[in-house]
């Protein structure tokens, strides 16, 4: 059964692929485009080729392309449809920059729309045949609740020809390691107890069998450490959560050159949905609400209004769902589009907050998350942000506990090229529904998923 990381090898040629068929794309393109066409424009072809190419593989790889396993065809549609325009985009600054004006930018254009046609037909026919012929038995140790909420995203990734079972994390030891045998992949779930955990990787992997384990919250401070020694002992440095001085200037010195540079961009939108607010209740513009900053330092988050005005003050502190009647008609498409977002730039400007962070949450429920979960508190080492490492590798809709983990790990593992390309992937969260459909709406199958894992047996 295939590994749901795809190896440096498999990517390396998929890549390779890729380039090809970009080529071919200009290829086609000269010659739909030939009566136009002159020895000079293939000349500045080839002194652009390069970089042609080596802009593609920047953006393929920033928006996986390069590392498909799971079949969603609209999900590789609207991965394909911003990285070609991100490529189409930068290849005409790039001609102009080298001062290639013999690239014609029709020519740029019709290559485009054919390489992404090329490209997906080649990756829909790469996952197709990754999902069929990926067999395997799967086990899975843990939880009932946690297995319910891996089911669908393991729906998507098993083929017809493999199936899953399930068992409780409070089995024998002895029962566990002797079912391990029968499987070829095996998912550890969170609740494991540690020794018995252990145990069970070990047998595992001396037996050859693929391990997949879902890590705890805590498991997270492990995360880029630095290994050293003292004397013949082998130490690990567990760091804070926070980042270094350089860090935070280069940090802060993108969030205002960024920033400023949206807002100049997005000017028209702003005055266009002040406008549409303004006119549909006569209400205020926009909405303030306070919310936890960088160690827990209060502040008023700004956005557009998209509720009713004092939409609270019957209900108290609640989060918005699916079908909420408190959110009005032009609320509804500034939230999908994420409009309602944008004036949180100001924010951003003042310096409460920063592009890239943890989403900003509430006192009340801060409190709440806290409560439940005592490494909450550690999401605030960081300035909050508009977007997030969270808000693009899950839903809406993704439970607190998922989301925390995610933003352990932007914090552990935290760059300035990781902020640039969770800025590039937010493109993709704008444009996906499911990403941000309301909480308490009833998760809805993908309709594309054609395989579903088949449960053996009850939960013991």
């Amino acid at each position: 059964m295939p590994t749901i990381i795809p190896n440096k090898t498999a990517r390396g040629i998929t890549i390779f692929v890729d380039l090809l068929l970009i080529l071919l794309a200009y290829g086609l393109a000269f010659t739909m485009l030939s009566d136009k066409m002159s020895p000079r424009n293939f000349e500045a072809f080839g002194s652009v080729v390069p970089w042609i190419l080596l802009i593609s593989v920047l953006f393929l790889s920033i928006y996986e392309l390069d590392r498909l396993v799971q079949y969603d065809i609209w999900d590789i549609i609207r991965k394909l449809t911003v990285a070609i325009t991100f490529i189409m985009l930068l290849t005409m600054t790039v001609s102009f920059f080298f001062r290639e004006f013999a690239l014609p930018r029709s020519l740029i254009l019709v290559a485009h729309v054919n390489a992404f046609f090329l490209l997906l037909g080649w990756k829909t026919l790469y996952t197709k045949y990754n999902q069929v012929s990926r067999r395997g038995k799967v086990m899975f140790i843990g939880s009932a609740a946690e297995y319910d909420e891996m089911e669908e995203s393991l729906s998507t990734f098993l083929s017809k020809n493999s199936y899953v079972k399930c068992y409780d994390k409070k089995e024998s030891l002895a029962q566990l390691r002797t079912q391990l045998l029968q499987y070829s992949v095996i998912f550890l779930g969170s609740g494991l107890d540690e020794d018995k955990k252990e145990r069970l990787m070990f047998h595992a992997m001396k037996n050859n069998k693929l391990v997949y384990v879902v890590p705890k919250v805590n498991d997270m401070l492990l995360m880029n450490t630095s290994v050293t020694s003292l004397d013949d002992t082998m130490i690990m440095q567990v760091r804070p959560f926070m980042l270094s001085v350089p860090q935070l200037v280069l940090k802060r010195l993108m969030d205002i050159v960024v920033s400023f540079g949206i807002l100049l961009v997005t000017l028209p939108v702003f005055l266009l949905t002040a406008i549409a607010i303004k006119t549909e209740d006569k209400g205020s513009i926009f909405f303030r609400q306070e919310r936890l900053g960088k160690y827990h330092q209060p502040f008023n988050i700004l956005k557009f209004r998209s509720m009713v005005e004092n939409a609270e003050e019957q209900t108290g502190p609640t989060l918005a769902k699916s079908g909420d009647a408190r959110i009005t008609k032009m609320g509804r498409f500034i939230r999908k589009t994420r409009i309602d977002e944008l004036p949180q730039l100001l924010n951003v400007l003042k310096g409460d907050m920063s592009l890239v962070g943890p989403r900003p949450e509430r006192d009340f429920f801060a409190d709440k998350f806290q409560r439940e979960n005592k490494w909450f508190n550690y999401r605030h080492a960081v300035k909050p942000g508009i977007t997030g490492y969270a808000q693009v590798m899950g839903k809406y809709t993704t439970n607190v506990d998922k989301k925390l983990k995610f933003d352990l790990h932007y914090i552990r593992n935290y760059s300035l090229w990781l902020d640039c390309i969770i800025l590039m992937r937010t493109v993709l969260v704008v444009i996906n529904k499911a990403k941000s459909e309301g909480a308490g709406e009833a998760p809805r199958r993908k309709q594309k998923v054609t395989y579903l894992p088949r449960k053996e047996g009850n939960y013991r």
